[in-house]
């Protein structure tokens, strides 16, 4: 092989090798959108067999599999909160966020996740459906149970027999 075919081979195969990279980038690219895309068309489906008032176990058997197909980058883990709702005393309120959108031009916020108005909230109080939305969730009002005076605290709880206690 003469000398002069050897750089022009080699920038050949560069070039192939730098466009099946950006091929390949490309195609996974799609590969997730398309996966993103079936997974919100899963939830949309399985949604409007959602209403208020439902208990947590069965709208979680609805819309949990809708989501299972996402990776841990593309999904919003469940919150949990206990605390005083208006009057009625404490409750646990419990939050699971579900994939329902998709934007063309979205960009992960500095954690790598999608912007929260990719989900949709479904709100439980003591394990009943109570809301769904962000509306309802910024109107959620949860307060904190009120604190008590600590109790004085008694060295042989802590500490029993090496505290000289027995």
């Amino acid at each position: 092989m003469r000398q002069g075919h050897v750089p022009a081979l080699l920038a050949w195969w560069l070039a192939a090798g730098l466009l099946t990279g950006c091929a390949l980038e490309e195609a996974s690219k799609r590969y997730t959108i398309s996966r993103i895309d079936e997974a919100i068309a899963r939830y949309r489906v399985e949604s409007a067999k959602v209403k208020l008032g439902d208990a947590r176990d069965r709208v979680l058997a609805l819309l949990e599999p809708t989501q299972f197909e996402l990776e841990s980058n593309e999904i919003k883990p469940p919150v949990a909160m206990e605390g005083e709702i208006g009057s009625s005393g404490n409750h646990v309120v419990v939050v699971h966020f579900f994939r329902s959108a998709r934007h063309a031009e979205e960009a992960p916020d500095a954690r790598g996740m999608p912007p929260d108005d990719d989900f949709t909230p479904y709100i439980f109080t003591d394990d009943v459906l109570t809301g769904v939305g962000w509306p309802s969730l910024h109107s959620l009002r949860v307060s904190k149970p009120a604190v008590h005076a600590p109790k004085k605290a008694d060295p042989c709880d802590a500490l029993g027999p090496l505290a000289g206690c027995f």
